[in-house]
């Protein structure tokens, strides 16, 4: 099997998407990477002793889940305008893994303990206005 494109760095234009090189079928393991590399993230998150502060916590909980997104974009994309056959099954197939990978992490008592935490002490953290702003979201 080629490379999966999903996979690489892109050096195309713009860091555009090689869409010439795509197909269906890297999308499966795609998927599958971005969200065994968000669960790591997480459980990363999760699993640290050392008390809630918003950079290991807010900060990384927005970083997580990087190549999932990028996956995630370009399917949709590509569904949207493009489809066929093969998208369309992907889609069926992973919608409902998605759906719990995502709720997996909103659920989650380890990462919703650490964000109360820090939600409890908002206002002695110092936090910019976006900064807090993006703790009570």
């Amino acid at each position: 099997m080629s490379p999966n494109p999903l996979l690489e760095t892109w050096t195309t234009p713009f860091g555009l998407p090689p869409f010439d090189r795509i197909r269906a079928d890297h999308f499966p393991p795609a998927y599958d990477r971005g969200m065994e590399e968000q669960s790591a993230e997480i459980a990363a998150i999760t699993g640290t002793a050392a008390a809630p502060s918003f950079a290991y916590t807010i900060e990384a909980l927005e970083r997580s889940g990087r190549l999932l997104d990028r996956v995630s974009r370009v399917f949709s994309n590509l569904d949207a305008s493009n489809t066929n056959e093969a998208l369309q099954a992907i889609a069926r197939d992973y919608a409902p893994r998605l759906a719990q990978h995502r709720m997996r992490i909103a659920l989650d008592e380890g990462l919703f303990a650490r964000i109360a935490e820090l939600y409890a002490r908002r206002e002695t953290l110092s936090l910019a206005p976006d900064q807090l702003r993006l703790l009570e979201r």
